[in-house]
C-alpha cells in the first residue's frame, strides 16, 4: 500500500482496498483548499516509531547467536537525541521541559552521560563470557561463585544462553560441568570479519560525509580515532578513500550484492536513506505525495495466494529493480568520467522487499 510521507492525522487516512488486489491508502486534507494540512498527532507516531525501532534493535541485538551489550542504549539515546534537538534551533530550557525534567536536572544528566560515554556498563552475559574467555576451561561452580553476587538464575540463563548460541561448549552437568570458548574459527570468521565491517562503517561516513578529519569521523561513527585511523589506512591502500590536506574523501560507495562482509554497513546505508527522506519530507512541509515528486516514498504490499498467476513477476521485483538499478548507476558513472562541477546533486534511492508468509 503506498502510504505517503506526509504530515496528515492517520484518521483521516481513505482506504481504496479490496479483496486480492493491491491495497492502497490515499492522505485527504483535513480543511479547505489553500489551507495548510491539519498536522498528525506527533506524540502517537513518535511512539509507534520507537516501538518499531526497539523491535529492529533487539534483532540485531541477537543476530548470529550474539548478544550484544545494551546497558549503554538508553543513556546514548538520551544524548544522541539531545544532541539533534539543539541541532533543530530547541533550546536546552525547552528540551529539559521536552524530558519533563528540572533544568538543573537536566544540565547534571548530560554531564554525567558525557563523562561515563565511553565506558558502557557491562551486562552479566558479557561479564560471564569474558570470564570463561580469562578462565577457561573452567567448572559452573567457578562461575556461580565468580558471580554470587548475581542472580543465580540469570547467571545460569546466561550459560545455557552462551552454549545454545554456539559460543561456548559444555561437558557435563549441574555444577560440574566445565566450560569453554568455541574458537574463532569454528565460525569461519576472524579479526578479519570486524575488521571489514569497521572499514565499511568508515567508508559510508565519508562517502556521505563528505570530506572529513579522523576525529570527526570517529565522531560520526562512534568508534575510537584509532580505530577510525586502522580502517583509514587499509581504505586508502585500497584506492577506496583519498587523503587531501588532512581530510578523506570518496566518490564512491559499493556492497556488492552477495558479498559476505561489510553487510553491517549496507543496513545502516538503507536505514539512512530512508531515514533522511522522511525527515527531508517533514521539513518540506509534509504536504502529501505530488505528481513527479523527487523526495518522498512509498509502500506496497501485494496479497498473492498459493500459485497466483503473477506470483514469479511479483517475487522477482527486488532483483528485477537491482538489475536496472546497476545498469542506470553505471551508466551515470560513464557519463560522469572526466567531468568536474560544484554544482553536483546525490540522489538517494532506496527499495526493499519483505515476503511475510
Amino acid at each position: 500500500m503506498p502510504e505517503s510521507l506526509a504530515t496528515r492525522d492517520p484518521s483521516q487516512a481513505t482506504s481504496t482496498a479490496q479483496s486480492g488486489e493491491c491495497q492502497r491508502w490515499h492522505w485527504r486534507s483535513a480543511g479547505p483548499p489553500g489551507m495548510l494540512p491539519r498536522p498528525m498527532n506527533t506524540e502517537l507516531l513518535i511512539n509507534a516509531i520507537v516501538q518499531q525501532t526497539m523491535v529492529f534493535v533487539a534483532q540485531l541485538a541477537t543476530a548470529g547467536g550474539v548478544r550484544a551489550p545494551l546497558a549503554h542504549v538508553a543513556d546514548q539515546v538520551f544524548i544522541e537525541l539531545t544532541r539533534e534537538l539543539q541541532n533543530q534551533g530547541v533550546t536546552k530550557k525547552v528540551i529539559a521541559d521536552m524530558f519533563g525534567m528540572a533544568l538543573r536536572t537536566y544540565h547534571r544528566r548530560v554531564r554525567d552521560l558525557s563523562q561515563s560515554g565511553t565506558q558502557p556498563g557491562r551486562t552479566v552475559w558479557e561479564a560471564v563470557l569474558e570470564h570463561i574467555r580469562k578462565n577457561e576451561p573452567v567448572s559452573a561452580a567457578r562461575v556461580y561463585e565468580r558471580f554470587r553476587a548475581d542472580d543465580r538464575e540469570v547467571v545460569a540463563g546466561v550459560l545455557n544462553d552462551l552454549v545454545d548460541s554456539g559460543l561456548a561448549y559444555r561437558a557435563g552437568r549441574g555444577e560440574t560441568a566445565v566450560y569453554r570458548l568455541a574458537d574463532a574459527g569454528d565460525f569461519g570468521e576472524g579479526d578479519e570479519a570486524h575488521n571489514t565491517a569497521l572499514r565499511h562503517l568508515v567508508w559510508l561516513a565519508i562517502y556521505r560525509g563528505g570530506p572529513a578529519t579522523s576525529l570527526e569521523l570517529a565522531e560520526r561513527t562512534g568508534l575510537s580515532q584509532a580505530a577510525c585511523e586502522q580502517s583509514l589506512v587499509a581504505l586508502v591502500n585500497d584506492a577506496h578513500v583519498t587523503l587531501n590536506d588532512g581530510r578523506y574523501q570518496s566518490d564512491h560507495f559499493d556492497v556488492p550484492v552477495g558479498q559476505a562482509h561489510g553487510w553491517e554497513a549496507a543496513v545502516l546505508d538503507h536505514y539512512q536513506a530512508l531515514v533522511n527522506a522522511v525527515a527531508a519530507k517533514l521539513s518540506g512541509g509534509g504536504a502529501g505525495a505530488r505528481p513527479k515528486e523527487v523526495v518522498g516514498g512509498a509502500t506496497y504490499t501485494l496479497d498473492l495466494p498459493t500459485g497466483h498467476v503473477l506470483e514469479e513477476r511479483v517475487l522477482s521485483l527486488l532483483s528485477r529493480f537491482r538489475e536496472q538499478m546497476e545498469q542506470l548507476r553505471a551508466e551515470v558513472d560513464a557519463t560522469n568520467q572526466g567531468r568536474t562541477t560544484e554544482d553536483t546533486r546525490q540522489v538517494i534511492f532506496y527499495m526493499g522487499q519483505y515476503v511475510k508468509e
